[in-house]
C-alpha cells in the first residue's frame, strides 16, 4: 500500500478535519502536489501529517493549501493513555516528523494546526516558532434558544431584518454562485480569490462526499443579496466562502444567512467554526454571534538563511514606515 492509501485508512479510523482529508487535498492541491507523512508502531498508524508543497521562485515551501484553514500533525485519538504517556509519545512523534521535514530540504515549513492540537512544545525544542491565532467557535449548537441568547442585541435585530426582507434558498447553481461571488471582489477592485476551475473541482469533491451546501438570500424579485458556501466534517461546520452584494448591504441578509447556516449545524449535531480571522472587523463580527475565541497554532521553521535575512529586512522597513507615520 502507498502512504496515501494507508492514510485513507487512518482517516476512516479516527477524526480527521475536512481540511486534511485525502479527497479535500486532491481537490485543492491536485493529487501530485501533496503527500503525507505517517508514524506507526508496527501495528497501527498513530499520527499523520498531510502536507502541500509549493514552489515560490527558487524556494520550496511546505505551506497552507488554498482555502485550507488547517493541516498540520494529526494524532490518532486515544483517551485511554495517561497524560504522561501521551505527552511522551507526542514528543517522540514530533521529533520524528521534524527529522522528516529536515530531510526534505525545504526552505520553509509553515502549517496551521487544527484547534484540537495543544502541545507544540516539542516543536519549540526543535527550534520551530509559533504564531498564536484565533478562530471563533460555537461548540454546542444543540439548543438554538441558548445559541440565540448569546447573539448581540444588534445582531438579533439585524437577523430579524434580513429574514423579513429576504428568504434563504439552496436553489443556486454552482456557476451562478461563482459569478455572484466574483462580483463581490470586482466591486472592490480585487480579483476573485479562486479560479472557476478550482471552484468546480472543490464543489464537486464536496458534493460527492456530502460535505457542502450552497445557500443564498434572495428578495421577492429573485435578486441575490448574499451568498455562502458551508462545508462540514464529522464534528464541525465551516463557512468558507461568501459575502453580501454591496448594492444590497442594507438588507442585513448576510447575518440572516449566517443564522440559517448555524441552524444547519444544529440540525446535523455539529459545532459551528467561523474558520478564524485575525482581521479586527471580521473577528468582531464573529463575536456578535456568540462565537468563543479558540486558539490554534501556525507553526513555522525557516531553513534557508536567505529567507531569514529577507524577512528581517522587510520587518525593519515596516517598523520604520510605522515610525515615520507616527511622527
Amino acid at each position: 500500500m502507498t502512504n496515501k492509501e494507508k492514510y485513507e485508512l487512518f482517516c476512516q479510523s479516527t477524526y480527521v478535519p475536512i481540511f486534511s482529508k485525502s479527497w479535500w487535498m486532491d481537490a485543492v492541491c491536485g493529487p501530485e502536489n501533496w503527500d503525507v507523512w505517517l508514524y506507526d508502531n508496527g501495528e497501527q498508524i498513530l499520527a499523520a501529517m498531510p502536507y502541500y508543497m509549493e514552489q515560490r521562485g527558487p524556494y520550496h515551501y511546505i505551506t497552507k493549501a488554498p482555502l485550507t484553514q488547517n493541516n498540520g500533525l494529526l494524532f490518532k485519538r486515544d483517551d485511554t493513555r495517561k497524560p504522561v504517556t501521551a505527552a511522551e509519545l507526542q514528543e517522540k512523534i514530533i521529533n520524528a516528523v521534524c527529522a522528516f521535514v529536515k530531510d526534505l530540504h525545504v526552505d520553509v515549513y509553515e502549517q496551521q494546526f487544527h484547534r484540537s492540537f495543544r502541545n507544540w512544545q516539542p516543536y519549540f525544542w526543535n527550534n520551530y516558532t509559533n504564531v498564536l491565532r484565533y478562530t471563533y467557535v460555537i461548540e454546542d449548537t444543540s439548543n438554538m434558544d441558548k445559541v440565540s441568547e448569546n447573539f448581540s442585541a444588534n445582531y438579533r435585530k439585524n437577523i430579524r431584518k434580513g429574514q423579513r426582507l429576504t428568504q434563504v434558498s439552496t436553489e443556486i447553481d454552482a456557476d451562478v454562485f461563482y459569478d455572484e461571488h466574483e462580483k463581490i471582489f470586482q466591486k472592490q477592485g480585487l480579483p476573485a480569490p479562486i479560479s472557476r476551475e478550482f471552484w468546480h473541482r472543490l464543489y464537486e469533491a464536496c458534493q460527492s462526499h456530502d460535505a457542502g451546501q450552497l445557500i443564498c438570500a434572495k428578495d421577492e424579485e429573485g435578486n441575490i443579496h448574499s451568498l455562502m458556501y458551508v462545508i462540514w466534517d464529522e464534528e464541525a461546520m465551516y463557512p468558507i466562502l461568501g459575502g453580501y452584494m454591496p448594492e444590497f448591504s442594507n438588507s442585513q441578509s448576510y447575518p440572516a444567512l449566517t443564522y440559517h447556516s448555524i441552524c444547519m449545524a444544529h440540525n446535523k449535531g455539529l459545532a459551528y467554526d467561523f474558520e478564524g480571522s485575525m482581521i479586527h472587523r471580521i473577528a468582531k463580527s464573529f463575536r456578535q454571534f456568540g462565537g468563543v475565541p479558540m486558539p490554534y497554532y501556525r507553526i513555522r521553521k525557516i531553513f534557508n538563511p536567505e529567507i531569514v535575512r529577507k524577512e528581517a529586512e522587510d520587518y525593519i522597513r515596516r517598523v520604520q514606515g510605522e515610525d515615520a507615520l507616527s511622527e
